[in-house]
């Protein structure tokens, strides 16, 4: 006969095992996105140190803003740890950092501009977010003012540009596919982080108020 001290001792047991994998997930995760950003970092720095290129340079600074911002980032109210959470998150964070600089001589002027315009609204996606940025679906409260009264994840949009603008300066199939990958890998966070964000009541009414996701007037 199982009594209400075995009861408890068993959900203390399993609430501190799902905690310890949880624990050893997270831990996994930041050691796979160091080593990922320290060999994206050192190829990208060593062609600009080799051959300038204002490409190389903003998606180094991209990558290494977002991770300050991710270690000030406070704690959330409630962070969704399902599977798909967690694939869609590592693969759509580590994407970025797959990105390796070609041996181009200069950049293009169409990529120049899409990746300083794709810099300036992470910047200020991220200044808006401040301490709210993170990379789990969490609940961390609702911001729906200025880039957000236009789409719902202004950030993802700002990587989006970029990618383009990165790939368009560093062509190849390899950059391409990084490109199309990360894209994909943010369109399932978006699906992710608003499966959890939707059951906010002030969430849903900013999702009645701004339509679109990611790009005005397509989605």
């Amino acid at each position: 006969m199982t009594t209400d001290k075995d009861s408890n001792a068993f959900s203390t047991s399993a609430t501190m095992s799902e905690s310890t994998l949880r624990g050893i997930g997270l831990a996994f995760t930041n050691l796979s996105l160091a080593v990922f950003y320290l060999a994206f970092a050192f190829a990208n720095a060593k062609s600009f140190v080799a051959e300038p290129r204002l490409s190389v340079l903003l998606i180094v600074l991209m990558e290494t803003i977002a991770a300050v911002f991710l270690i000030i980032r406070r704690d959330p109210d409630e962070t969704e740890h399902s599977w798909q959470t967690w694939t869609t998150t590592t693969f759509g964070t580590l994407a970025p950092t797959l990105f390796r600089p070609t041996d181009a001589t200069a950049d293009l002027i169409v990529g120049d501009i899409l990746q300083v315009g794709g810099f300036a609204l992470q910047i200020a996606a991220l200044l808006y977010l401040s301490r709210s940025f993170g990379l789990l679906p969490a609940y961390r409260g609702i911001k729906s003012s200025g880039l957000y009264s236009w789409v719902r994840h202004p950030l993802y949009s700002a990587y989006v540009i970029s990618f383009i603008g990165y790939w368009i300066n560093n062509q190849s199939l390899a950059n391409a596919a990084v490109a199309v990958f990360g894209t994909a890998f943010l369109v399932m966070r978006i699906y992710c982080e608003e499966a959890l964000l939707l059951k906010y009541k002030d969430y849903s009414r900013y999702a009645d108020r701004t339509r679109w996701r990611l790009i005005p007037a397509v989605w």
